[in-house]
């Protein structure tokens, strides 16, 4: 849920993010009143990922699809706010939405330089990172590779000013099979610009959806309601 300025302090307007592998039928889309958007084919004729907006919060703002041309694996929404956002006077925000696969050894399909920008604005990077790191799974023995594989991205991200929105300890997945250990995969950031206006995350409060993923809450509000 997400407080915006233009709306009364006590109404919250929904936007949902889903990172499923495999696009929504149509009719569930309708069901929930939601709206895909997702890489058209050409060139990714099976997209990795999709976001899914609520119709709700689509008439209330602009929302418009970034592609991004460096991973197919990644895509990030511009949510327009001509009134400023999260008590500042930045006309939009950003959402990255991130399925980092690793494609080789050495290489992830959203990279670190993909993922945290620089941005004089507000911008949440969410998503599958598939990397391990002691700062979000404190209880997990790591490999000198899973160490140095997720050192690249916390690194920049820490470079950058990004903050870890995640609560450590608290695992994300939770495998089908038995021979796999639950984990904290998929994470979430925020930039300078949009970090004073977080709230609380919640991997708790959300129904699941079928999958070994546990779909998570971010909640964001401005820091203060004295220019409504």
């Amino acid at each position: 849920m997400c407080f915006f300025p233009g709306f009364p302090p006590s109404q919250k307007v929904p936007l949902l993010i889903s990172l499923f592998c495999k696009i929504l039928p149509p009719q569930m889309a309708s069901i929930l009143a939601l709206q895909v958007f997702s890489p058209l084919p050409p060139p990714v004729a099976r997209p990795k990922v999709a976001c899914y907006v609520s119709q709700k919060f689509l008439q209330s703002l602009l929302v418009l699809p970034v592609f991004f041309s460096e991973s197919e694996d990644f895509m990030p929404l511009d949510i327009y706010t001509p009134l400023g956002c999260f008590s500042s006077t930045c006309p939009r925000f950003r959402i990255g939405n991130a399925y980092a696969r690793l494609v080789n050894p050495s290489n992830y399909s959203v990279s670190p330089e993909t993922s945290f920008i620089d941005y004089d604005f507000p911008y949440l990077v969410a998503g599958k990172f598939n990397i391990h790191n002691p700062a979000i799974d404190p209880f997990r023995v790591l490999s000198s590779n899973e160490e140095r594989e997720s050192a690249l991205f916390f690194d920049i991200a820490a470079d950058l000013g990004f903050s870890l929105l995640n609560i450590p300890g608290t695992y994300t997945r939770f495998p089908f099979s038995s021979s796999h250990q639950p984990s904290a995969i998929d994470l979430s950031f925020a930039n300078p610009y949009l970090f004073p206006a977080f709230n609380h995350w919640d991997a708790t409060s959300l129904l699941s959806t079928g999958s070994d993923h546990i779909p998570t809450l971010i909640s964001l509000q401005p820091r203060t309601f004295d220019s409504y």
